[in-house]
């Protein structure tokens, strides 16, 4: 399956579940968005059988902009009683290129999660109230949920490699915002997120290899009002 595919599984669920529970005066937005990420360096081990595991500390790149660029989307239902607060499914397509350089390089063809480092969360998240200046409107949030991250890992001098979709480890993010409105069911907003992967891919002929990824966004997107 595709990153695009369970993007749009996993906001169609948020879709169909909130409008299945909105009362009348409920709110359910829906959000797309696009931006960039980056990655913090992290230690990758890579365990093999009969081989001792071997850990390295990696430089990411998150080409953001290439194919396949930076993007997500977001389900939210806002609380009747408490409009304030609500709930949402979020998918967002990430990407991680290991810099294959120096002892980096000597053990890995290719290191990557490049379709991507893809994360589906569960969030709660907490509007303020708009402020006067063009009724613009802060919200924070936070999130948890899996990585779905594609693997893709090359060892020198092996015959094969991994290049596969798989469920990885847990995700977690946190995420400040500010929404614009342009109409009655329209807006848009700019964010700053900072989310976590464990990934604990598999290899095929044996072993994983295993690394924790912490990763800022910077997200644009649009969003609807039901």
């Amino acid at each position: 399956m595709s990153a695009a595919r369970v993007g749009a599984l996993a906001l169609g669920l948020a879709a169909a579940a909130a409008a299945g529970a909105t009362p009348a005066s409920a709110q359910v937005q829906i959000q797309v968005y696009g931006g960039m990420n980056a990655n913090f360096s992290s230690d990758v081990s890579l365990h093999r059988p009969g081989v001792p595991t071997e850990t390295r500390k990696v430089d990411w790149d998150g080409k953001s902009f290439e194919m396949p660029p930076y993007w997500g989307a977001r389900g939210i239902y806002w609380f009747q009683n408490s409009p304030n607060w609500g709930v949402a499914v979020e998918f967002t397509h990430a990407k991680a290129y290991a810099k294959l350089k120096g002892d980096v390089g000597a053990l890995y063809e290719k290191l990557e999660f490049t379709d991507g480092n893809n994360i589906v969360t569960g969030n709660l998240l907490y509007r303020f109230e708009p402020w006067q200046f063009y009724g613009i409107r802060p919200y924070a949030g936070f999130g948890i949920g899996v990585a779905i991250p594609h693997v893709e890992v090359q060892v020198v001098g092996a015959s094969n490699g991994t290049f596969e979709y798989q469920l990885a480890g847990v995700a977690a993010q946190g995420l400040v915002g500010l929404e614009f409105p342009f109409t009655a069911h329209w807006s848009g907003f700019a964010e700053a997120k900072l989310s976590y992967t464990h990934i604990n891919g598999n290899l095929d002929g044996g072993g994983h290899v295993k690394t924790d990824l912490w990763s800022p966004h910077l997200a644009l997107g649009l969003s609807y009002r039901f």
